[in-house]
């Protein structure tokens, strides 16, 4: 089983820090690490799940990258939009799972 390693797009890692800033201000600070822990505990899944994963077929996540890949990770509410690129897991997005069926 390949190993890849995880990496996030600037615009992955702004899409964590607004959820952050969300969970915190609905609940507390150390709720919100928690979560976001739990968030990238979920996403480093990625680093042997990567290429068992089918090529995601929405529009959507076409838009960040060609050979997209698709994770729905926080129960249901957050898919992660990746693709493979040699060694590497990029995370090109993280949306509210509602939003990619479009």
């Amino acid at each position: 089983m390949k190993r890849y390693r995880v990496e996030y797009d600037i615009e992955a890692e702004s899409d964590i820090e607004a959820l952050t800033a969300w969970v915190a201000e609905k609940t507390s600070i150390e709720y919100s690490r928690r979560y976001i822990n739990g968030i990238f505990d979920e996403i480093d899944t990625l680093s042997y799940l990567a290429s068992m994963l089918p090529q995601c077929q929405y529009k959507l996540p076409k838009r960040y990258h060609p050979d997209a890949k698709t994770l729905v990770i926080g129960n249901k509410k957050l898919t992660v939009i990746f693709h493979i690129d040699g060694d590497y897991v990029i995370v090109d997005k993280i949306l509210p799972s509602a939003l990619v069926t479009y």
